[in-house]
């Protein structure tokens, strides 16, 4: 095989894996909510942790340190509520993305008002930070 044809063939196999990541969980914050929620669907905690960013894991964790529990097993408790038993995913609208920060919209089943949802991007993928969305919510509740 020519050098030329060796450097056609690695690009084409690059195109092929990149094409493959960016269409997948974690290519967007859309992409990243959505497999977050069927991880939820399916009560895949593993699944769930990978969507969520490292500060949203320390948050969880010392949460679930303060009821003398695992993270794992907090989850498992949280995919109980009828929030996590949704069969269908709210709506969400207007991605924007900010360097390595991103905000989502997602509908909130009940109220129908749309609630922000903020995301980073950590090793290439993106993550939600719910760390940081439980953070804005308190902010405006004390508006």
């Amino acid at each position: 095989m020519k050098t030329r044809d060796l450097l056609v063939a690695l690009s084409l196999l690059i195109l092929s894996v990149l094409a493959c990541k960016s269409s997948g969980p974690g290519s967007s914050p859309t992409s990243t909510y959505k497999a977050f929620f069927d991880a939820q669907k399916k009560k895949d905690v593993a699944a769930i942790k990978k969507s969520l960013s490292k500060g949203s894991l320390d948050m969880m964790e010392k949460a679930a340190r303060e009821q003398k529990k695992t993270v794992d097993e907090a989850l498992k408790e949280g995919l109980e509520s009828p929030a996590a038993k949704a069969e269908k995913a709210p709506p969400t609208r207007n991605e924007k993305i900010d360097g390595n920060n991103a905000t989502l919209e997602v509908q909130d089943e009940e109220s129908k008002k749309w609630e922000t949802m903020y995301f980073v991007k950590e090793n290439g993928a993106w993550k939600i930070a719910l760390d940081k969305t439980i953070e804005e919510a308190f902010k405006n509740l004390r508006k």
